[in-house]
Order: structure tokens, then sequence, then C-alpha cells
């Protein structure tokens, strides 16, 4: 009896002397930092030379752009990518058009680079005022799963894991495909929210941005690497 007693001293200061993390990690509870990504970057949506084109469309009225997106580097699944399109003159758009900065507009176009993070595990921008790594999805994503981020000035962008298919149910280009579907909180004025759609293989695939009159903005993504 004094030995098993003497065991379950021993084992309490154990346990008090390792940290909740650890005893997390011990018994598989830690929790999973959603804005860490893992994985390799060496994906074919990610190699340098990809391009993607976009299929605007507000409500049944498609936006012409003449885009040109391409991938102009990769370092382990850092991604710096050139945008360039037209400024739409759509009288919808305007006051969101307004808001981009003058330095990223030359000629009637608008010129910049934008930087995510793709592996084969999930997606990132850095899309926020901090610029810090944002999850966009994880591929192995659960209904419910969310991914937020504080900026600097306290306020919280929520990225939530609304849909997941089991099937190949949505229609992308030739092909029908499963997606992961996220909601995302806005902070601009005027939009509601923002949804997205991706895909393991093809990536974010879909953009929608709900408007508070009603009306939505909406943009398939095609890559011509998968």
């Amino acid at each position: 009896m004094k030995n098993i007693i003497f065991l379950f001293f021993i084992a309490s200061l154990l346990l008090v002397s390792v940290s909740c993390n650890e005893i997390d990690n011990i018994f598989g509870n830690k929790k999973e930092d959603p804005n860490q990504l893992g994985g390799s970057g060496n994906t074919p949506i990610a190699q340098v030379g990809n391009t993607f084109d976009l299929s605007p469309v507000i409500g049944n009225k498609a936006i012409e752009l003449n885009e040109k997106i391409k991938i102009l580097k990769n370092e382990n699944g850092l991604i710096t990518m050139d945008v360039e399109c037209d400024i739409p003159n759509i009288p919808e758009l305007k006051t969101y058009i307004d808001r981009i900065p003058s330095t990223m507009k030359s000629n009637g176009r608008i010129k910049t680079q934008l930087k995510f993070k793709i592996t084969n595990e999930g997606l990132q921008d850095f899309f926020n005022k901090d610029e810090k790594p944002h999850t966009l999805v994880k591929y192995n994503a659960k209904v419910g799963d969310e991914y937020k981020l504080t900026k600097s000035d306290g306020k919280t962008i929520t990225r939530k894991v609304i849909a997941r298919s089991d099937v190949d149910d949505f229609p992308y280009g030739f092909f029908d495909i499963k997606t992961i579907t996220i909601e995302q909180d806005s902070r601009i004025a005027g939009i509601k929210k923002f949804v997205y759609r991706a895909n393991h293989k093809f990536g974010l695939v879909h953009v929608e941005a709900h408007m508070d009159d009603g009306s939505i903005v909406k943009s398939y993504v095609f890559t011509t690497n998968y």
C-alpha cells in the first residue's frame, strides 16, 4: 500500500510540473494554430509561370477585365503573384475602385503584386493591414472550423468553414469537383460578407462578395496548371 501511495504521489508531482501545453501534447489535445500552414509548396498551381483567369459577374452582367495573373516567385510555397487588369467603368463598383491606392493604377489598368502561401495542405493570403498570414482554407477542414486573425487595431477577421462536399457537385469548367466553402465577415462598408470555395487540386476556385443591397459580385478562378 505504501508503494502505491508513493507512486501516486510521484505521478502527481510530475503532472504538476508539466505545462498545460505538454499535457495536451501527451493526450493529443493540443489545439492547432489556425494560421500555421504546413505542407509542400511544390504543387502544380504554385509553380512559377502558372497563370490564372477570372470570370467576374455582377448579377447576370459579365465584367471584362482583360486580366493577366501570373506567379513570379515560389519560395517554399510563399508565392509572389503579379496581377494586372483593366479598371472597369461600372457604376456599382466605383466606390470600391476609388479606394484602390493610386500607386496601383496606371494608364487605366490596375497593376500590383500579391503574396500568398500555397501548399498541398491549404492556402493563405496576406491581405490584412499587418500583412500577417491568414488561412483561407486547410484541405483537411471540417464544417465549423474557424480561421481567425486579430489585427494590430484590435479587430478580428473571422473565416469559417460552412460546408464541405463529399461528392463532385460544383461545376468548374469541364469538371464537377468537391469544394470546401468558407465564409468571411467584412469590414468594408457596403459589403456584408465574402464567400470562398476551394478545392485540394485547383486551389481557390470561386469568390463571392455579398453586398448590403442584396447584389452579389462573383467570379470563378481558373488555374492553367493543376
